[in-house]
Parts: structure tokens; C-alpha cells; sequence
């Protein structure tokens, strides 16, 4: 009875020890599904002073004005892939934080740099997460010194310097007030749009076509002087990526930004172009039939003979993207 007795009790003991971790687990995520994963760790991270990411300073006037958007509350809005985002009170404006737990490399790691092999995978983990990092700080650049009229940048602060007196207050996504202290993050200043597919969907009830197509132009439009002048957004996702502001288009997300000549290449953008509007196309001809003619009429102007030809590049990896001209 004994043997039995010893494997009865092993078995509660490791049917309790799998409850244990399956609840923890359970915690972990609902905790995440409440939260965000937002925490003010989170936000922050000892990045130390760099060159490359002065901006242009903000002109007397233009510096009252976000100082001025910036003295109100702000409140949890959403997450992207790179950061978290908070809507101001009076909803004109939002401020982004970078999400640093997706650029910081495995603090574990560290426990096992005396063993050759793992170092080395360590050292590859930490430069491939400064790369990431570095490239998106180059976007925001960009879009804030290059593109403000395109993005609705109105301000980023990528180096830890002086200048923001009074702390920010936001609230999570839960509710929690936090006092933020802008002169030791890294941050970004928008003005606040709808999504595009959600304007459209709007003209489409009140049976506003005519909004629909000037809207569909400016798009095109916008993304065409982008090319002509050198620059291209990496990232194809135009439906999520893609605001409305007092009726005009605006990237929302701008951290893919690069430029580079071979942009304005007819061949390059052309394909640039059909990509990006790939997905967009067929989410019109099913929620927007009578717009998506006239958006596959204005691509096939944009584009020329080879829009009957040419087929989307999808593939989220490296491979088909525009490099930037520099490298980091």
C-alpha cells in the first residue's frame, strides 16, 4: 500500500504544481488583456545622448503651442507594435511613447555572457534590437522634420534633454493617474484623426460619394508626392496605418519611414503603390463597391499599363522593402 500510497501523492503533487502554473499563466495574460502591458518601466529606458536624434527646435511660438497642448490630461487610448498611445481632453491631440519592452534585449541573457556561444547569440540579440530601435527613431525624425504636413507630427523629443517644466498626467488604460516627467522619455506630439475606413464607411451611410472620391484623390495624391520627393512608408498596412484629419489623409503610424531616391523611381513606386493598395482595395470592393471602381480607376492612372499586370508584394520581411540611405 505504500508504493501506492508515495504515487498517489506525487501525482496530487504534480497535478497541483501544473493548477499552479496555469494559473499564474491565466493571471499573467488577463493582467495584460486589463493593462496593455503598460507600466511606466515600460516607457522608459537609459538610452544614452546621441547626435543623430536632435531635432529641429521648435520656433518661439510654435513651442507655447505644444506647451500648451501638453497642459491637459491625457488618457490610455491604445497600443501600437512600436508604442502606447493617449488621447488629450479636448481630443484634438495624442502623444506616443515607445513600447521599450519590444526594443530592450533579454535582461536574462546577461546571467549566461561567460558562455562563448550564448554571448554571442546575445550580442547579435542586442545589436538586431539597437538596429530596430535606431530605424525608428530615423522615422520619426523624419516625419517630424519632413513630413509634419503628411503625419501631423507636431513635435518628437528623442534625446533626454531640458526644456518640458511641468509633468504630463495620463491615465491607463485601467484608470491610474501617473505624473510623467517628459524630459526623461522619448516621445511624440500628433494631432488626433479618424480612421480612414471609418470616414468612408461614414459617406457611405449618408450616401456621400462625392466625399468619398476627393478623399480617395487625397490619398493618392499624398502618396505619390511622397514617392516623387523621395520617400516611402515600409509598412503596407494603409487601412490601420492611415488617419483622417479635418478631411485630409495623414500617416497615423510613422515609424517605417525612409528615403531614398530609388523611391521616386517609376518602377519602384509604381509597385510601391499597387502593394499598399492592395488589401484597401479589396476591403472597398466589399464594404465600399461603388468607391473601389472609382479608387481602381484613379490607381490605373497613377500607375499605367502595368497596374493590369502587376501583382502585390506582400512579404513582411526585409525582402522588397526600400532601404534607407543611411545606414545605422
Amino acid at each position: 500500500m505504500r508504493p501506492l500510497h508515495f504515487l498517489n501523492k506525487t501525482r496530487y503533487k504534480f497535478l497541483g504544481l501544473i493548477l499552479i502554473v496555469c494559473a499564474l499563466y491565466g493571471t499573467g495574460r488577463l493582467y495584460y488583456r486589463i493593462t496593455d502591458g503598460f507600466t511606466e518601466s515600460n516607457i522608459q529606458y537609459q538610452i544614452p545622448y546621441d547626435s543623430r536624434w536632435d531635432v529641429v527646435p521648435l520656433a518661439e511660438g510654435d513651442k507655447k503651442a505644444v506647451e500648451q497642448i501638453l497642459n491637459q490630461d491625457y488618457h490610455y487610448l491604445g497600443k501600437g507594435c512600436q508604442s502606447y498611445v493617449f488621447a488629450s481632453d479636448d481630443g484634438e491631440y495624442v502623444i506616443k511613447f515607445f513600447k521599450y519592452q519590444r526594443f530592450r534585449p533579454q535582461a536574462w541573457l546577461d546571467n549566461f555572457a561567460f558562455i562563448p556561444p550564448l554571448d554571442s547569440y546575445r550580442l547579435r540579440k542586442i545589436e538586431k534590437k539597437k538596429h530596430k530601435l535606431d530605424n525608428v527613431f530615423a522615422s520619426w525624425k523624419m516625419a517630424y522634420e519632413d513630413l509634419q504636413p503628411e503625419t501631423g507630427v507636431l513635435y518628437v523629443h528623442l534625446n533626454k534633454v531640458g526644456g518640458w517644466g511641468k509633468k504630463l498626467v495620463i491615465y491607463d488604460k485601467m484608470g491610474l493617474k501617473h505624473e510623467l516627467d517628459l524630459n526623461s522619455l522619448e516621445f511624440m506630439v500628433q494631432k488626433k484623426a479618424n480612421m480612414l475606413c471609418s470616414e468612408l464607411i461614414k459617406f457611405k451611410q449618408t450616401n456621400d460619394l462625392v466625399s468619398g472620391k476627393n478623399l480617395i484623390d487625397s490619398l493618392l495624391t499624398l502618396l505619390l508626392s511622397e514617392y516623387a520627393r523621395g520617400y516611402a512608408d515600409n509598412d503596407h498596412a494603409l487601412m490601420q496605418n492611415t488617419g483622417v484629419y479635418r478631411d485630409k489623409p495623414i500617416h497615423i503610424d510613422v515609424g517605417q519611414f525612409v528615403k531614398n531616391s530609388i523611391a521616386s523611381d517609376p518602377k519602384v513606386y509604381r509597385q510601391e503603390l499597387f502593394s499598399k493598395m492592395w488589401k484597401f482595395r479589396i476591403w472597398l470592393r466589399k464594404e465600399y463597391p461603388e468607391l473601389a471602381d472609382y479608387t481602381d480607376e484613379r490607381l490605373s492612372e497613377a500607375i499605367g499599363p502595368s497596374f493590369a499586370t502587376l501583382t502585390p508584394q506582400l512579404n513582411k520581411s526585409s525582402m522588397g522593402r526600400i532601404p534607407a540611405n543611411a545606414t545605422f
